[in-house]
């Protein structure tokens, strides 16, 4: 999952703060446990914070494993808890809608940390005032969250149960 991720990353380079990461972190801990969504989520931003054609910085990428790796333990919390994502993925199922609205909403929540998180540390590593780091992250906070909130919502279930069919094996 770790080298999907960062291939997708490298793919979608040229579409700032849009990627598929963080819901395909998720996505590990829900159906792989809290543990795994965790360690993937660490791992990518390990290989794509190193070699990542915008420049690196220790701190920064501490803070961006450390915020990735929330993804994953919360996918592991959602799928232990009563969060439950349905098998049935039609689209007339009502239950399929609500399951993807509730996907988009925690999302766009996680991201919404994730941003506040890595901005505060960015800022602090720039030496700029945590308020003038917040306001200047506004114009890559908006097009990360619309597109987790997107992706979440249109993705989360589907690839949910794209991977039980790998991953999951059915008592009969």
């Amino acid at each position: 999952m770790t080298a999907l991720i960062v291939g997708l990353n490298y793919l979608m380079l040229p579409l700032i703060n849009i990627k598929l990461m963080d819901l395909l972190v998720f996505v590990t801990g829900y159906t792989m446990g809290s543990l795994s969504g965790v360690l993937v989520g660490c791992l990518v931003w390990l290989v794509y914070g190193t070699l990542n054609p915008y420049g690196f910085s220790l701190p920064i990428l501490a803070a961006t494993c450390l915020g990735e790796s929330v993804y994953g333990f919360v996918g592991g919390l959602c799928a232990a808890s009563r969060f439950k994502v349905p098998r049935n993925i039609s689209v007339d199922n009502e239950e399929f809608w609500a399951s993807n609205v509730k996907l988009g909403v925690v999302g766009f929540l996680l991201t919404f940390l994730y941003d506040l998180f890595t901005n505060v540390v960015s800022g602090l590593t720039a030496g700029i005032p945590i308020t003038t780091a917040l306001i200047m992250g506004i114009p890559f906070m908006i097009p990360h969250q619309v597109s987790n909130f997107v992706f979440f919502t249109l993705g989360g279930t589907a690839l949910i149960n794209a991977i039980r069919k790998f991953t999951v094996k059915e008592v009969t």
